[in-house]
């Protein structure tokens, strides 16, 4: 089975999204023939080639603003009927991360995305919500905060390569949710006396 896995973060590298994306193909590798791209790296045609006799699509990537980075937005519209000619049989699988702790706010992306995969003549397999997709940096995946991670990966991967379909999952991290919003203020505050600005001043303007 070819399977393509699209990184869809627009950071160069070491982004959450590269890192979920190289633990899922590190499940799906060793019975099917992985290729991996970065949308912000790889041109369309190079996109596209990879897609040819394709039979698993796997987008991943971090929310933005409740939806999908606008650069992956722009090639998924440009590209919709020709990923459709180049595969036929497609089925899209994503996986989405944010930065809150609640992996149900990635419904939303999830949703948009099997919405394109109607419009475009698509097989929608699955989607994964991810909620604290920063903490990926602490652990393994599959170990410490990534355990829950790590199961539903393991639940994904192996609906992919039995091409099946599947309800959306939502994986939140291993760790009490009021220790990370303490954390993720401490940092907060933190760039913000880096940038000459007091605690207070972040609420300016709300």
């Amino acid at each position: 089975m070819k399977i393509v896995i699209v990184s869809g973060s627009p950071k160069g590298q070491g982004s959450a999204s590269e890192k979920i994306a190289a633990a899922l193909q590190s499940r799906l590798a060793p019975a099917a023939d992985c290729a991996a791209l970065h949308a912000a790296k790889h041109n369309r045609e190079e996109i596209m080639a990879a897609l040819a006799g394709c039979g698993a699509l796997i987008l991943v990537f971090p929310l933005y603003v409740d939806g999908i980075p606008s650069h992956l937005l722009r090639l998924l519209d440009e590209t919709r009927s020709a990923i459709a000619d180049a595969a036929p049989g497609l089925t899209v699988y994503c996986v989405v991360n944010n930065g809150f702790f609640e992996a149900r706010q990635n419904a939303l992306a999830l949703e948009l995305t099997r919405n394109f995969c109607d419009s475009s003549g698509l097989k929608w397999g699955q989607g994964l919500g991810v909620g604290a997709g920063g903490m990926i940096h602490a652990a393994r995946v599959g170990h410490g905060p990534m355990k829950n991670l790590g199961k539903a990966l393991d639940a994904l991967a192996e609906n992919i390569l039995r091409g099946q379909t599947g309800e959306d999952r939502f994986a939140e991290p291993n760790f009490p949710k009021f220790l990370y919003n303490m954390i993720a203020h401490m940092s907060w505050r933190s760039q913000a006396r880096k940038h000459g600005l007091k605690a207070g001043e972040l609420r300016r303007g709300l």
